[in-house]
């Protein structure tokens, strides 16, 4: 079944689903019912370092969002 995810983050940054490129930040994208590692592209300057989700009950205008953070310098 289809669901959506939506990935948040200051920047526009490849955003990876187990470990394959997937879509952009801040764009909706479809995958198959699930859990998923999802991360970002390098630079590593995000935080948490990955997220662990699962992907059930979305609609494209009801995506599940999964948010990242920039580092503070220094971190």
């Amino acid at each position: 079944m289809a669901e959506y995810l939506k990935v948040v983050f200051p920047q526009r940054r490849e955003v990876w689903i187990d470990g394959e490129p997937a879509a952009w930040t801040q764009s909706v994208c479809q995958v198959d019912a699930g859990w998923y590692t999802v991360t970002l592209a390098p630079p590593p300057d995000f935080e948490p370092e990955c997220q662990r989700v699962e992907i059930v009950d979305t609609l494209p205008s009801a995506p599940l969002v999964v948010e990242f953070t920039l580092k503070e310098p220094g971190r």
